[in-house]
């Protein structure tokens, strides 16, 4: 199912610049000196961009990248996601509501330009080395770099440290850099559909849909822990409700068949990672609370989407790690879960 745009209805929404991962690199060890606590506390959650995630209060809203955002600031932070300046919140194109005070909190995490950062760095955060910078400009303030997650993150007010304490890598980063994590439990449940198989726990449900486009925000994700088989065949586009909440990561799965109205495609520039012989390419416009794979399958022209919720990392790599790719004949199916013994 491919994402498709809403109209604002609360809040309004303006179109801008595309961001982009880079990959920098670093020459320095990282220092052994902590600075501030992890961030854990009631109503407080992980918030993923790429291969960091900070904590934030699951109240904030979430900015997503290409938008500008203007509405009601009660929840006493705002959260902007992708390249500095590619989401703003009541930015210069709009006017805030009358009477309307800045966030007291402002929070902005997006990707790393590709640099080499010289030196020892300025502290780390479990472990994961940071460096402190001053930036100028339009957008101005400390910008604290994690070269190692490819990340750059800042933030301002009362709740900053507790933020910036919280960072570490994403569920993301943890699947796809230590493939090996999560095993399969035998209680799991076999389940094909185009042309791939896969397991998950026995309680997620199954739904179907033919919808090639839905009500997504940018950040494809899922309510609660289930399954969709999408075939991709209706491209009726139905009106969507808006705004949209933030999606934080859960766990989940979701196969998009693709069809010759909605095909699918191998991403430009996509990272090709290798599972049970199949090849896979992330897609990188989607790098927050799930993983989004193009499936390369012998004997199809287009590949089959896989989208995989990030709730755990246990619970994601499971998943990833049980996709194997099904004889042409194979059909959707599901199977009862294997007995211990």
């Amino acid at each position: 199912m491919k994402p498709v745009t809403v109209p604002a209805l609360a809040l309004v929404v303006l179109s801008l610049s595309a961001p982009s991962l880079g990959r920098p690199t670093t020459s320095a060890p990282p220092s052994a000196r902590p600075v501030v606590p992890q961030a854990t506390a009631p109503g407080w959650g992980p918030l993923a961009y790429g291969d960091a995630q900070v904590g934030t209060p699951t109240a904030w809203p979430v900015v997503y990248p290409g938008s500008e955002v203007c509405g009601p600031t009660g929840a006493g932070g705002v959260v902007l996601l992708g390249s500095f300046g590619s989401s703003s919140w009541c930015g210069p194109n709009m006017a805030a509501p009358a009477g309307q005070s800045p966030p007291a909190n402002l929070v902005r995490l997006g990707p790393l330009l590709a640099r080499t950062y010289p030196g020892r760095p300025s502290m780390t955060i479990d472990g994961i080395a940071v460096y402190e910078e001053v930036l100028h400009g339009q957008i101005s303030g400390t910008v604290y770099s994690a070269p190692s997650l490819g990340t750059e993150l800042m933030a301002s007010g009362p709740l900053a440290a507790r933020v910036i304490g919280a960072l570490a890598p994403s569920v993301r980063d943890i699947v796809l850099e230590h493939r090996s994590v999560g095993t399969q439990p035998r209680t799991w449940r076999s389940i094909n559909f185009a042309g791939l198989g896969f397991a998950v726990p026995p309680s997620w449900p199954v739904a179907h849909t033919a919808y090639a486009f839905g009500c997504d925000p940018p950040d494809v994700a899922f309510s609660s822990p289930s399954v969709t088989f999408d075939t991709d065949n209706n491209l009726a586009r139905l009106p969507c409700p808006y705004p949209l909440p933030a999606r934080r990561g859960t766990n989940g799965v979701q196969i998009d068949a693709g069809s010759a109205g909605a095909p699918n495609s191998v991403p430009a520039d996509g990272l090709r990672i290798v599972v049970n012989g199949l090849q896979m390419y992330v897609d990188e416009a989607y790098p927050f609370s799930a993983l989004v794979l193009e499936v390369d399958l012998p004997g199809r022209i287009t590949p089959v989407k896989v989208t995989i919720g990030l709730g755990t990392a246990s619970t994601a790599g499971a998943v990833l790690r049980s996709i194997t790719a099904l004889t042409p004949t194979a059909p959707a199916t599901t199977s009862a879960p294997a007995t211990a013994g």
